[in-house]
């Protein structure tokens, strides 16, 4: 539960100057939040690799909405899922801020900041390069996970609703037949331990989220196949 020549570019070379804007797609899904199997949320994602030069950039973004709440994100990392950014912003039903949340990762500590319109809050770790993010409301950095974990793994786990930093453990399951949107798809599931409530999400062979389990409530369903 990530984006970014001139006009003499644009005019010269434009299929190169418009994958340049767009990215590479790697997934693209609908989704459905569910409370005690009631839906309460619905959302969709996008999951997109950048180049420039000799960098790449992955780049996963989404927005969720619930009754009275819409909440957008989006998660920046290096190819190899190391955290450049994430941000995410919640606004009510009038368009009214609620809160924005920023992490960004520079000369070796990682920040969290967060805003609401009567409190601002700062706070700092150390930077590491097995730290991953979880946001519960915004979803958006489960669909980079799932391309990230490809095997057991230790993990640093930074929820940015509460504020903490937890040392994980991410173990693969045996695959499994999973039903998504009536087809039938192979999937691998990843459960992390350590944390203050269980979290699982299952995969499939490339990487694609399928659904997200954490707690013993709250479920994340994709809505579409992958393709």
């Amino acid at each position: 539960m990530a984006l970014c020549v001139s006009s003499v570019l644009v005019r010269v070379r434009p299929a190169v100057a418009q994958a340049a804007s767009t990215g590479t797609l790697l997934d693209a899904l609908s989704l459905t939040v569910q409370l005690d199997s009631t839906s309460v949320a619905r959302g969709s994602m996008r999951f997109r690799q950048y180049r420039t030069g000799n960098d790449v950039e992955l780049v996963a973004s989404g927005i969720v909405v619930r009754r009275g709440l819409r909440v957008s994100a989006e998660l920046r990392t290096d190819s190899l899922y190391g955290l450049r950014r994430y941000s995410a912003e919640s606004r009510d039903s009038s368009g009214r801020l609620v809160d924005r949340i920023v992490v960004t990762s520079a000369g070796g500590r990682v920040t969290l900041e967060r805003v609401s319109p009567r409190r601002r809050t700062v706070r700092e770790y150390l930077a590491q390069r097995e730290l991953v993010i979880i946001d519960s409301a915004a979803i958006v950095p489960f669909v980079a996970l799932a391309g990230r974990v490809h095997r057991d793994a230790g993990l640093a786990v930074l929820d940015v609703r509460r504020g903490t930093l937890t040392p994980a453990t991410a173990v693969l399951g045996e695959p499994v037949e999973l039903a998504v949107a009536e087809v039938i798809v192979t999937a691998t599931p990843v459960t992390v331990s350590g944390l203050p409530d269980a979290i699982r999400w299952w995969r499939d062979a490339k990487g694609h989220l399928l659904r997200v389990i954490w707690g013993d409530r709250s479920r994340v369903m994709r809505d579409d196949p992958p393709t």
